[in-house]
């Protein structure tokens, strides 16, 4: 593969303003009449605003970067905000997110926005978090004293980690009990891959993310389910964002023969570039159904897109999210960076879903209540067939196949 794109979304905050004669247009519009002369009209708004506006700490460099990210973020379409502007600590983040290691603590959770607390779902075994004693349930109250009722889950991530070696201290509340736990944190392998087995016969993979590391963990649990002779495999794909361009093709191509095309690029000046299977491992008389929602995007949507066109496999859940572009990182001399698109993804039957997503075969809701996440880590097979629609559905139609 000749470039790495990068999918993940992060999320950049951008305000218009409205004076007392009434609202401009939303920042966003792009209006009909051409901004003529636009360098000297440029360098006019920066000076007025330098010289009149009413914080009078206002700076040049303030002006700059607001500007460079109203550039980036005027290109994004309605569903996604993925060309902006990166701070130095986000590309760190990313980078980090993409390698498939974190420095953290080790819990997966979920946000309550209204309250602003974070609920633990599960511990990685011999985490930090489980070794400073941190349980299931457990609801984060603040990091370091610090609440995020009004914030983004984004935020609570962030706090929680930070420095290797270095403490974080939580308050936890616990039923009925209030308390402080410091926990050390460290570097955290992160593997969005589980298989587990449905019956005798059947198996679900589930791919939460593509990083540096899905590639080798999928091809490990391929070769665990050609051993145990299983016949039929579930994909579930649900809440998979996307993650590395390169490692979703080199991912499907685990499951597609030699020579299949995975996808397709092309770039703003029409040129494009077929992606093909090499190394094929699963056995070619398993079964294949995919699970998706409405979190399936990017590189995912390819990965179920590839499956889907060259092995007709049948797909059960939600219309994917429609996301089918690749981003790029250009670093900036000040350590900032800019993520823009750079390519659109084709089908290999020439398709895309761009805006719209990949809708499924058979489309069966989930309850809102019911977290894709959550159900996985709190309940065991038998109860998942029980309360999860989708992943049932799934099973019942690939025995039918």
């Amino acid at each position: 593969m000749k470039t790495s794109f990068f999918l993940l979304a992060l999320f950049f905050s951008f305000y218009s303003l409205a004076d007392d004669i009434g609202e401009y247009e939303n920042w966003k519009d792009k209006p009909s009449e051409t901004f003529i002369d636009a360098e000297t009209n440029f360098k006019l708004v920066m000076e007025k605003l330098l010289e009149r506006y009413i914080d009078k700490n206002l700076t040049k460099a303030e002006l700059y970067r607001a500007a460079t990210a109203g550039m980036l973020a005027s290109l994004n379409s309605s569903k996604g905000d993925w060309n902006k502007l990166l701070s130095p600590q986000q590309v760190k983040e990313l980078e980090t997110d993409l390698t498939g290691k974190v420095t953290g603590i080790g819990i997966e959770m979920k946000f309550d926005e209204h309250l602003g607390y974070g609920q633990v779902l599960s511990l990685i075994p011999k985490s930090p978090a489980e070794k400073a004693g941190l349980k299931m349930d457990d609801q984060i109250l603040s990091v370091e004293g610090k609440k995020f009722k009004g914030k983004q889950f984004r935020d609570l991530v962030c706090a929680i980690r930070g420095e290797v070696g270095k403490s974080v201290e939580l308050k936890i509340l616990r039923e009925d009990k209030i308390l402080i736990i410091k926990i050390k944190r460290e570097i955290i392998p992160w593997t969005p891959v589980e298989l587990q087995k449905v019956d005798n016969t059947t198996a679900l993979l589930t791919i939460g993310y593509f990083t540096e590391e899905t590639p080798k963990l999928v091809e490990k649990e391929i070769a665990e389910i050609n051993r145990k002779n299983i016949s039929k495999l579930i994909i579930d794909l649900r809440d998979n964002s996307g993650g590395g361009f390169d490692q979703a093709v080199r991912t499907a191509e685990l499951f597609l023969p030699k020579e299949a095309i995975i996808v397709e690029t092309r770039d703003r000046s029409g040129k494009t570039e077929k992606y093909k299977s090499s190394s094929g491992l699963l056995g070619k008389d398993i079964k294949i159904a995919l699970v998706t929602n409405k979190g399936t995007s990017s590189g995912a949507e390819l990965f179920a897109a590839a499956l889907r066109e060259n092995w007709n496999v049948k797909v059960v859940g939600e219309t994917t999210f429609g996301k089918w572009n690749a981003q790029t990182i250009d670093r900036l001399p000040n350590k900032f960076a800019i993520k823009y698109t750079v390519k659109e993804f084709l089908s290999p039957q020439g398709n895309s879903f761009q805006g719209i997503g990949m809708k499924p075969d058979l489309e069966i809701d989930l309850p809102q209540e019911k977290g894709v996440r959550e159900m996985r880590l709190k309940f065991d097979m038998a109860e998942r067939l029980n309360v999860d629609a989708q992943l049932k559905a799934a099973v019942e139609l690939i025995k039918s196949i």
